[in-house]
Formats: structure tokens, C-alpha cells, sequence
């Protein structure tokens, strides 16, 4: 569990980082997106900076994995979560055209996570996620998100069915957390210690590569579980 020292000292660095790209001629930075690591498998991936793009995470921030990846490697790890925060932002046609470009030369493993660390910063960037799973529908795409009321918010708008069936958008539930989940979205829980595992659930293998082979992950909409780890 980290501490306040901890989390105030990402959230600083992060603020720096965001300082210093607001100043950086753009023009040339290129969007991070990452080929996959031995966590993931080979999948294509992005990830926004962790605390500033995440609704809801007063509880999870304590245990976040990229929070740790932010002190043991500040130099890689938050570079490139901010530097693909200001071209989402700030830029944000260069950032998915990058997006689409990396997706159109992809030959085989067709599987893309949005924000393996970070959330759906907003309703724009939620909708460009849906607009780019239409363009590839030979993709699966899936994300793990707490901004429950932006999803909500969309499908109370557009509908639920205006979210084609290759983007998965998996719930991500903390112990102690309200989740409202009128759409019935597929969920994905860490089980606490303390905690039983719910039915209908299957346990998180720890590789995304090992469930898009099996098609019975996150990418196909089954609800999963993983302990606190």
C-alpha cells in the first residue's frame, strides 16, 4: 500500500512532465503505444497517466501497479503516459490517427487495450474509442474503466447498442466503491482478501494474450476476477 509521501510525489512528477510538454513544440513528439509486455502478452496497447486520467480510484490508487511503475522508472514511464495525455488532449487528431495507422499495418494478434494504465479521460476520447472499433472490425478492443457515469451518461444518449460488439468495456469494481451498472456491463473485480469470489466470475490468468487465445477474456465481455496482488 503506498503512502500519501508516494502518491503526492507521482502526482508531482506527473504535473512537471505535463508542464513541460505544454511548453514542447509537438509537432514531432509521437504517440507511446506499446507492442505488449510479459504481464499482457502481445498486445498493442496505450496508457494515460495514472491518478489524473482515473474517476473513482480514492481506493485503488493505494494499490495501483503503474503508480509503482511511476516510482521505479519516472523517466520512461511517466514520459509516456503524458506525452500521450497532451496529444489526447490537446492534439487530439494526431493522437488517434497514430492510433489507426499503428492498427491499419497490424498483420495478425489483432487485439488492442485502451489504457492499461489511465481512464477514459472524456466523452470526445469515449467516442473516438467507439469510432475506431467500427473502422476495425476485424479487432477486439476492451478497456477496464470507473468512469461509470461517462459510460452511462453515452448510453443514455446514443444507446448501448451504438457500441459495437468488438469493444469490450469491462467494469473495474473496488471493494467499497458504489458501482452503477444499469446497462449491465461485463465487470472485472480484485477480490480483497476478506472478499469471496462473486459467482459467474473467472479468475484473471495475468496475461491477455492467454484469454484472446481462448476467446474467454476481457476482449470477448466475460466477467473477471483477479486477487489483490
Amino acid at each position: 500500500m503506498f503512502s500519501r509521501e508516494s502518491l503526492k510525489k507521482v502526482s508531482d512528477m506527473i504535473k512537471e512532465k505535463i508542464a513541460f510538454y505544454m511548453s514542447t513544440d509537438m509537432e514531432n513528439i509521437k504517440i507511446c503505444i506499446s507492442a505488449g509486455n510479459r504481464k499482457i502478452g502481445r498486445v498493442l496497447n496505450v496508457s494515460l497517466p495514472p491518478l489524473f486520467t482515473c474517476a473513482n480510484c480514492s481506493g485503488c490508487k493505494n494499490y495501483c501497479y503503474d503508480i509503482k511503475a511511476c516510482l521505479q522508472y519516472p523517466g520512461t514511464v511517466i514520459d509516456a503516459r503524458v506525452r500521450n495525455y497532451i496529444l489526447a488532449m490537446y492534439y487530439p487528431e494526431k493522437y488517434f490517427a497514430e492510433i489507426r495507422k499503428k492498427l491499419s499495418n497490424r498483420r495478425k494478434n489483432k487485439f488492442f487495450r485502451w489504457h492499461v494504465a489511465g481512464d477514459i479521460p472524456s466523452m470526445e476520447y469515449f467516442k473516438e474509442m467507439i469510432e475506431i472499433a467500427k473502422d476495425f472490425p476485424g479487432f477486439r478492443f476492451w478497456t477496464y474503466t470507473k468512469n461509470y457515469s461517462l459510460v452511462n451518461e453515452y448510453c443514455n444518449k446514443y444507446g448501448k447498442n451504438t457500441i459495437p460488439a468488438n469493444l469490450s468495456i469491462m467494469f473495474s469494481e473496488w471493494k467499497g466503491m458504489p458501482m452503477v451498472n444499469p446497462y449491465n456491463f461485463p465487470e472485472f473485480r480484485c477480490i480483497m482478501p476478506d472478499e469471496k469470489i462473486p459467482a459467474g466470475f473467472t479468475e484473471c490468468p495475468g496475461n491477455c494474450e492467454k484469454c484472446t487465445t481462448g476467446k474467454s477474456g476481457c476482449p470477448y465481455g466475460k466477467n473477471k476476477y483477479v486477487h489483490l496482488h
